[in-house]
């Protein structure tokens, strides 16, 4: 973690999942590391939607699994949040997977893999970030725009 706090933050969180009934399948405290604030790569199973976990950005190194029935609940599961920043998709089948990706409510969504393209605007959803940046879309948080209207000459 970049410093104690968000340290304390995250351990805060593995925390709340336990006593709210998430299950530690690896990780869930302190890396094996003599100094810094390390947290272990954390994966929770057995997480329910009503859990912090689910609800909420962690950022950290902790991952929350859901079970669902079908696709349908796959994406209202990860449009139940306020937040949005990104998500992934995976699949064998590249197009339902696009199909799924355009469901999904967040300002960035891989297919298979997840990485940034400084040429594409970068933005969340909901309370994840304020406005855009990167690509041409970026720039409109250093425009004014106007618009004028005149009468057409008759």
């Amino acid at each position: 973690m970049a410093n104690r706090a968000q340290y304390d933050v995250v351990m805060g969180y593995l925390e709340t999942a336990r006593a709210e009934g998430a299950r530690v399948v690896t990780g869930g405290g302190r890396a094996d590391r003599e100094t810094g604030f390390y947290v272990a790569p954390t994966v929770l199973a057995d997480v329910t939607p009503e859990m912090t976990v689910a609800r909420e950005e962690i950022f950290g190194p902790v991952i929350t699994v859901l079970r669902y029935r079908d696709v349908d609940e796959a994406v209202a599961l990860a449009n139940n949040t306020p937040f949005g920043l990104g998500g992934i998709v995976f699949s064998a089948d590249e197009e339902e997977a696009q199909r799924v990706a355009r469901r999904v409510d967040t300002g960035s969504v891989g297919i298979n893999f997840f990485a940034s393209n400084h040429a594409a605007p970068f933005g969340g959803r909901g309370d994840s970030g304020l406005g855009v940046e990167f690509g041409v879309e970026g720039l409109s948080a250093y425009l004014t725009y106007q618009s004028v209207h005149r009468r057409p000459r008759g």
